[in-house]
C-alpha cells in the first residue's frame, strides 16, 4: 500500500510539474507577444519601418487575435507600395467576426488607402461612401472622399459633399463649390457638347464666388461657341472688373471677338478703363504696347514697355518688344543692353505657371494641380 502511495504522489508531483511550467510557458509566451507588441509601436512612432515591420509580423504569427496588429502590418505594406499584399491582409480582416464599432471603421479606411495605391479609385469610393454613411462628419473620410471624386470627375458628387460639410460648419460661400461647378461644367462640354447646360454650372459658379476666374471665362467661351459673341464679350468684361489683375487671361479672347463684330477700336478703351484704376498693371500696358505697334505708333509703344519694365524688370514680353523697336530704329546697343540683362536675369522662355505646393510647372493656368491635386496652388 505503501509503495502505491509513493506511485501515486511521484505522478501527481509530475503532473503538477507539467502544469507549473506549462502554465508558466504560457505566461512567458504571452510577455513575448506583449512585449514584441510593445516595440513594433515604439518602432512606428520613431519611423523605424523595417523594425516595426519584423515586430508586427512576429506578433500576429503568435497571436492571431491581435486586429490592431494585423492592421498596421496592412499599413505597412501599402507603405512599402505592396498594395496587394496590405489589400489581402485588410480584406481578411473584415471576415473577423467580434470586431469593434471602431475597428471596422480602421479597417475600412485602410481598405480604402490600399484602393487608391492600386489606382482601382471605384473600389476606394465605394468604401468611402460606406465610411461616410457611417460618419458624415469625419473629415478624414471627407477629405479623401472628395479626393476620389476629383480624381474620377464626379463633380457633382464632390460638391453635394462639401457642401454638406459647409452648412455644419455653417459657412454659406466656399471657393472650392465654385470650381466643382466650373468642372462640371466643363465636363458637359466635353463629354456631351451641352453649352447651354455648362453655362448654367458657370453661372451657378459665381453664385458661390463671384470672384470665380475660371467661371467667367468659360462663360464666355461657351457664349463664344454658340456665336453669341456680345454675351461672350460681356462676360470677359465683367471679368476685367471683378478681377483686373487677372484681365490678360482673356486680352486674346476679348481683341480676336470685337474684331469679329466690327468695334475692334473698343478694345484700347477696354485696357485704359483698367488702367484707371490699376495703372500699373504690366499685361494691360503690354497689351495696350502691342497696339500702338499695330498702329505704328512705335514711340508709344516703346514708352509703354518702359512703364512695363519700371516696374518688373524681367518682364520678357516688354523688354523683347523693346528690342525688337530699338533694333528697328537702328539703336543696336541699348538692344543688346537689354538683351544681356535679361540673360543674366533668367534665360528667356515662355511665361509658366508654377504651383505653389509641389512646383509643377504649366505652359497654361491651371485652377487644380494634376500633380498634387491642390486647388488654387498656381501664381496667375
Amino acid at each position: 500500500m505503501s509503495d502505491l502511495y509513493i506511485v501515486v504522489l511521484i505522478v501527481i508531483i509530475f503532473v503538477v510539474s507539467l502544469f507549473y511550467f506549462w502554465v508558466k510557458s504560457r505566461k512567458t509566451k504571452k510577455k513575448t507577444v506583449s512585449q514584441l507588441y510593445i516595440d513594433g509601436l515604439k518602432a512606428l512612432l520613431t519611423d523605424d519601418e523595417s523594425r516595426a515591420f519584423q515586430s508586427l509580423k512576429e506578433v500576429v504569427k503568435q497571436d492571431t487575435g491581435n486586429v490592431d496588429a494585423y492592421l498596421k502590418l496592412g499599413d505597412l505594406f501599402r507603405k512599402r507600395k505592396q498594395y496587394a499584399n496590405a489589400l489581402q491582409l485588410h480584406k481578411e480582416l473584415t471576415l473577423r467576426s467580434g470586431l469593434s464599432k471602431q475597428e471596422k471603421e480602421d479597417i475600412l479606411k485602410s481598405l480604402a488607402l490600399d484602393y487608391v495605391g492600386l489606382e482601382k479609385h471605384q473600389k476606394a469610393i465605394s468604401v468611402l461612401r460606406e465610411l461616410y454613411r457611417r460618419n458624415d462628419q469625419d473629415n478624414w473620410v471627407i477629405d479623401r472622399l472628395l479626393s476620389e471624386l476629383e480624381e474620377t470627375k464626379m463633380w457633382e458628387e464632390a460638391f453635394e459633399i462639401e457642401s454638406r460639410r459647409i452648412r455644419h460648419k455653417g459657412n454659406k460661400q466656399s471657393k472650392r463649390l465654385s470650381l466643382y461647378k466650373v468642372f462640371a461644367g466643363k465636363e458637359l462640354v466635353a463629354q456631351e457638347g451641352d453649352l447651354h447646360k455648362a453655362r448654367l454650372a458657370f453661372k451657378e459658379a459665381l453664385n458661390h464666388d463671384e470672384t470665380c476666374v475660371p467661371a467667367y471665362i468659360f462663360l464666355g467661351d461657351a457664349y463664344y461657341q454658340d456665336r453669341r459673341l456680345s454675351e461672350a464679350i460681356e462676360y470677359w468684361r465683367k471679368l476685367l472688373s471683378v478681377a483686373p489683375s487677372m484681365g490678360y487671361l482673356v486680352f486674346d479672347k476679348l481683341e480676336k471677338t470685337l474684331y469679329e463684330i466690327g468695334q475692334y477700336g473698343e478694345i484700347a478703351e477696354v485696357y485704359n478703363e483698367i488702367l484707371s484704376t490699376n495703372p500699373k498693371e504690366i499685361h494691360t500696358l503690354y497689351a495696350l504696347a502691342a497696339i500702338s505697334e499695330k498702329k505704328g505708333r512705335n514711340d508709344q509703344a516703346v514708352d509703354y514697355y518702359k512703364q512695363i519694365l519700371e516696374n518688373n524688370p524681367t518682364f520678357i514680353p516688354a523688354n523683347m518688344g523693346l528690342i525688337k523697336l530699338y533694333e528697328e530704329v537702328g539703336l543696336k546697343d541699348k538692344a543688346k543692353k537689354i538683351m544681356n540683362n535679361l540673360i543674366k536675369a533668367y534665360p528667356l522662355g515662355k511665361d509658366k505657371f508654377n504651383c505653389r505646393n509641389c512646383g509643377y510647372v504649366s505652359d497654361e493656368p491651371l485652377w487644380r494641380c494634376p500633380a498634387c491635386k491642390k486647388w488654387d496652388s498656381f501664381d496667375i
